[in-house]
């Protein structure tokens, strides 16, 4: 048996003397994969005894804590697939909430309204009845434009009538074109709309000029067929004495 313990045998193995490097790789290997303390212990104490390690103490048996996994609820589904009472429909209709009722439009609402909340919030103020007079004129004017394109005419008296009014109508546009530049003007606002003012000026200007011209030809063909008519009276009165 000492004979055995002195130089060895199959049951009494050498004990192994590990190199500082080998200790320094095992423990930044056991840092890296986290090893718990007691798997540690275990491989510190091999190697100091100069033990082999077994595959036995490779193993981490130490129990760890993982993510808990949650248990879903099944779903329940109600098989009630019948049809409704009345009773329980009257339930349900008690319960919802009143239908939408949009609330009734003014009459002040429209292109009238537009008209005077863009004037306010350009100008500050309210617009004068002077302004509304201006639309109205305009809203004229589209309409005598209108007949005009569309080719209606009157003869007689009628054209006379209606060049006499839309001569009017011009003179009164003009005055509310100007009154309106002299407002904007003493405001100090007439720069943004200057220019567009007096070019409309100057074409209800040119349409009244082409109404005078009408006007003179007109006072002249009723002269012209006025002399005609006294020469021949004085003609025809002329003759049985002669």
């Amino acid at each position: 048996m000492e004979w055995q313990k002195n130089d060895g045998g199959f049951w009494n193995t050498h004990k192994v003397v590990y190199s500082k490097e080998t200790k320094d790789l095992l423990k930044n290997l056991m840092n890296e994969s986290r090893v718990s303390n007691t798997y540690r212990q275990t491989i510190n104490r091999k190697l100091s005894e100069g033990e082999s390690l077994d595959r036995c103490v490779l193993k981490d048996d130490t129990p760890r804590k993982g993510r808990e996994l949650k248990k879903t609820k099944p779903v329940r589904r109600s098989l009630c697939c019948g049809l409704r009472t009345k009773s329980m429909i009257d339930a349900l209709k008690k319960n919802d909430d009143p239908p939408y009722r949009p609330s009734p439009v003014p009459p002040t609402a429209g292109a009238p309204e537009k008209e005077r909340l863009a004037y306010l919030m350009a100008y500050g103020r309210l617009p004068d009845k002077k302004h509304n007079t201006l639309n109205e004129s305009e809203n004229n004017r589209v309409g005598y434009l209108r007949r005009k394109l569309d080719g209606e005419r009157k003869t007689g008296e009628e054209e006379s009538d209606e060049q006499g009014d839309r001569f009017d109508e011009l003179i009164k546009e003009v005055k509310e074109r100007r009154s309106f530049l002299e407002n904007m003007e003493a405001m100090g606002k007439e720069k943004s709309c200057k220019q567009i003012i007096e070019t409309e000026i100057s074409q209800l200007v040119r349409e009244m000029e082409e109404i005078d011209k009408k006007r003179s030809a007109e006072l002249e063909k009723i002269i012209g067929s006025h002399n005609n008519t006294q020469g021949t009276a004085v003609s025809s009165t002329k003759q049985p004495g002669s």
